[in-house]
């Protein structure tokens, strides 16, 4: 019996030993998915490229996963230079084989010198060589100029084409793509059945060539006739601009001085044109060219901005300005107003909208002969565009994410009218009379330019109708816009995702911030931007944020309240819908700046959705938006009031307005005991903040009343509210 037991004992172990036995990479990479391998290799790479780790051997590479069900806490401190003994079952991860999860592993040794990276060709880079470190030489990007940020970027080398991938927080966003030849080594990987290389850090693109540009072209100084081109170069060399209305340029300006430092004026151009420029510079033995841009010069439009939010100020943070309407009934007014002044076209970009009232403005102006155009999400209810369905054009997208856009452009061909229209409001009742939004309006026929070519790339064609087979929405849309304008004097940036690498531009605005960053946001779960927040915190800046959708997965609260950075959620009942960031707004400010449009920080609006984003470099700009946010983080602090000032001011039924009588039946009654000059809202609001009725009159006089029927409402307590410029009046009433 004993002998029987023992036998039993060691044919279990010599089992066990079959089973778990340790296989080369190679071979465990033969196996099929679900089965559990044992292999042992170096680590190639560290936490640039997330918790994801590569092992190879001299047979293969494989990466390794700690997805659910791991043990241990993989990859804890296991850097490159590692040999590591990992156990777990194989996986497929959108192409990519790995083991996931990570049931046991072992750092076996430290500090070992990484194996020679394999020198291949792109078409090299394929599954045969997934997981392992490879090298290519006399490499070029095809965005070279620009700067990384998320995402791919296409590259040739031997005349042959791959492509590299850039994650979230990884070490390169924000460092300039070369415009030379390089030596790229990485990592092989793939996803959905898509080969790519992942380069580690910046000592994996090495310039080879002896004579490049070490810095990418940048525009300054627009006037209405031309503009400042600037770069460098690591030799001295003379300076060539070439430049024209066509990609086919065809105007040359050189000046033969030999430096690094090059810059050269573009006058006598076209005002409001925007124009095709490629700089290069000649050493005497070669010569070598920048990316092709394109530049705006400044329009003779008037530059006009007008600023509007939903909900009251904090007017005591103003610096002698202020918003032009802080209430729903203006925003909405305003809106119906500017497409009611439209004369020949309205080009709308709108996630969504269930207002009838600013459909019916629409048909009204494509009734009287204005083209108007609309392109609204594919996926989201846009119950105003039914039941029923407008007379003009709906084209609906987007298939991989979502429209996300929020702007208007109104006769966007007459240099005197353009306006353009955006900010974080979708056009539904909940995010005018409800959540916390903004909407900027500008009078700029360059940017209105700007703006129709990101909706045309979307509409497909330049007519009334869609072109069907042209139409362009998420990642196949193309960075084909100026991005700087003189808008009045102040310069203006303008970004769309995801083509033109949007969270870069907010990363590199926030880590250039002297003094205050605030921001206002529905999302965050953008690592590259909470990153550069935790950065401007530890560089002593007054940081403050407000994030509405804290659960979000991935949400970067936790992690930046974690790390001292003062941070709140919204606990208003309302929903913090603003997508904005205000930095450097105070007094004598170098470069004070306000950040908004439709983009959440997140990686959908980085990587899938169509979004704009405008960067405008103006104190007046700024404060303004300061004041909105001063009033909200009061709230979010519990402050007892949040909205008082000598310019916003709540009265009694003895003050401006005399209300009457109260409690109240059927009829309510204001009557003013002062003259108002100008327009002036009234509205009625309810318990929960919902607009239920607006009135918007002019030049109104003492003793003048007005009377709204209330038959209809439930009894409750509800708030009347008469709003003139920047002054608020409100009275509370009881309906019985």
């Amino acid at each position: 019996m004993r002998v029987f037991t023992l036998s039993l004992l060691v044919i279990i172990t010599l089992f066990q030993c079959k089973l778990y036995a340790q296989q080369s990479i190679a071979d465990a990479r033969s196996m099929g998915e679900g089965e559990e391998v044992i292999v042992e290799g170096i680590v190639t790479n560290g936490s640039e490229l997330g918790i994801i780790r590569y092992v190879q051997d001299n047979t293969a590479g494989l990466a390794i996963y700690p997805g659910s069900g791991s043990v241990g806490d993989f990859p804890g401190e296991v850097q490159r230079g590692d040999i590591v003994r990992v156990r777990g079952p194989l996986k497929s991860f959108n192409g990519l084989l790995e083991i996931d999860p990570v049931l046991e592993y072992t750092i076996l040794s430290s500090g070992n010198t990484l194996p020679a990276p394999l020198m291949i060709t792109p078409n090299d880079i394929e599954e045969e060589l997934e997981g392992q470190l490879v090298q290519l030489i006399d490499v070029t990007f095809e965005e070279g100029g620009s700067v990384f940020g998320v995402g791919n970027y296409s590259f040739s080398s031997n005349g042959q084409e791959s492509e590299i991938y850039i994650r979230s927080n990884h070490p390169l966003i924000g460092s300039d793509i070369p415009l030379a030849n390089v030596q790229l080594t990485g990592i092989v990987s793939q996803f959905n059945s898509i080969y790519q290389l992942l380069p580690r850090d910046s000592d994996d693109i090495l310039v080879v060539d002896n004579f490049f540009l070490t810095s990418a072209p940048e525009q300054s100084n627009l006037t209405t006739s031309g503009f400042t081109v600037r770069w460098t170069t690591n030799v001295p060399a003379n300076s060539i601009v070439r430049y024209g209305l066509t990609p086919n340029l065809g105007e040359e300006l050189v000046v033969d001085e030999m430096k690094t430092e090059h810059e050269i004026v573009l006058a006598s151009l076209e005002p409001g044109e925007f124009y095709y420029v490629q700089i290069a510079s000649s050493n005497g033995n070669s010569e070598i060219q920048g990316p092709l841009e394109y530049y705006a010069t400044a329009s003779l439009s008037s530059g006009e901005m007008r600023i509007y939010f939903n909900h009251h100020v904090n007017a005591n943070v103003s610096e002698g300005h202020y918003p032009n309407g802080t209430s729903s009934a203006e925003i909405e007014r305003v809106l119906i107003d500017a497409i009611d002044a439209a004369e020949n076209s309205i080009d709308v970009a709108a996630y969504n909208i269930n207002r009838r009232t600013i459909v019916d403005a629409l048909t009204r102006a494509y009734d009287r002969g204005v083209q108007v155009r609309y392109i609204a999400d594919n996926e989201t209810a846009n119950l105003a565009l039914s039941n029923p369905t407008p007379p003009f054009s709906i084209l609906r997208g987007n298939s991989e994410g979502l429209m996300h856009n929020k702007f208007i452009i109104i006769d966007a061909a007459d240099v005197d009218k353009s306006w353009l229209v955006s900010g974080s409001m979708n056009f539904t009742e909940q995010n005018i009379a409800r959540d916390y939004n903004n909407m900027i309006l500008i009078q700029d026929y360059s940017l209105c330019q700007a703006y129709r070519i990101e909706f045309e790339e979307m509409w497909g064609s330049v007519g009334d109708f869609p072109g069907i087979f042209n139409v362009r929405f998420g990642s196949s849309k193309e960075d084909n816009t100026p991005h700087l304008f003189s808008v009045g004097g102040v310069a203006i940036e303008s970004y769309f995702s995801p083509s033109d690498n949007t969270t870069t531009q907010i990363a590199r605005e926030i880590e250039e911030a002297k003094d205050m960053v605030s921001f206002a946001l529905l999302t965050f779960t953008n690592n590259t931007l909470g990153s550069a927040v935790l950065d401007a915190h530890r560089r002593s800046l007054d940081v403050r944020g407000i994030i509405d959708n804290i659960s979000d997965t991935g949400s970067e609260y936790d992690y930046l309240q974690a790390n001292g950075v003062e941070v709140s959620q919204d606990f208003t009942s309302k929903q913090t819908h603003h997508k904005y960031c205000i930095l450097d707004a105070f007094p004598g400010a170098d470069d004070p700046i306000i950040i908004t449009g439709s983009h959440n920080w997140s990686a959908s609006a980085e990587t899938r959705n169509d979004e704009n984003t405008l960067i405008i470099h103006d104190a007046i700009a700024s404060n303004v938006f300061l004041q909105e946010f001063e009033a909200r983080w009061c709230e979010v602090m519990g402050g007892a009031n949040c909205t008082s000032s000598s310019d916003l001011i709540i009265l009694d039924p003895n003050g401006v307005i005399k209300v009457y009588p109260i409690p109240s039946q059927n009829f309510i009654s204001l009557e003013l005991q002062s003259d108002i000059k100008g327009r002036a809202a009234f509205e009625i609001i309810d318990p929960s903040g919902r607009l239920l009725e607006l009135r918007i009159l002019n030049d109104l006089h003492r003793g003048q009343k007005l009377n709204f029927n209330i038959a209809h409402l439930p009894s409750a307590h509800y708030f009347l509210r008469m709003i003139d410029g920047n002054k608020l009046y409100v009275i509370e009433f009881a309906k019985i």
